[in-house]
């Protein structure tokens, strides 16, 4: 029988050589293969230790060797890199549609010591006990639904009931 042709693996014949094929073949079968081989994979260098499974995870990839190189070192879990699942680069547009929509609710102690708000038109505070809220530049503290304080933006403070007072403002 002829000696097959082929420049990949793909194009070998399982059946070849025949048995009716002379020993004087058998060197031409051998290098057949060899060139294939060599043909198929041709920037492999060294052993091949990923088991099929692994290799067939690539099937279909598109993925760039720029972009696989970016996963080099990577020690996040799948769970931990789902956390990122829809997240894009553009920060801005996650902010805005991650934005509570309602006023937050606070529950338990907060432990800092100052508390900045930048956002505009709050209106009520809801600490728990306390709620304060905010007209023409009057803040007012009510405990148990009662009025306790009002604080103008001049500086001057009503309080209503007993006052005790300790260190200074400054």
């Amino acid at each position: 029988m002829a000696l097959e042709t082929g420049t990949y693996v793909n194009a070998l014949v399982t059946s070849n050589p025949a048995s009716t094929d002379g020993l004087a073949q058998a060197d031409d079968h051998i290098r057949l293969i060899k060139s294939t081989i060599k043909a198929t994979v041709p920037n492999v260098t060294g052993a091949i230790t990923a088991s099929h499974s692994e290799l067939n995870v690539l099937d279909g990839s598109t993925a760039t060797t720029a972009e696989l190189n970016v996963l080099s070192g990577l020690t996040a879990t799948t769970d931990e890199l789902n956390y990122t699942d829809g997240v894009t680069s553009n920060v801005q547009t996650q902010l805005n549609t991650k934005a509570p929509t309602a006023s937050p609710t606070f529950t338990g102690t907060v432990a800092a010591p100052t508390v900045t708000v930048t956002t505009a038109n709050i209106g009520t505070v809801d600490l728990g006990a306390w709620t304060i809220t905010e007209s023409s530049g009057v803040l007012r503290f009510y405990t148990g639904g009662s009025p306790r304080m009002k604080l103008d933006a001049s500086g001057n403070l009503t309080v209503t009931g007993d006052v005790t007072g300790f260190g200074s403002a400054t």
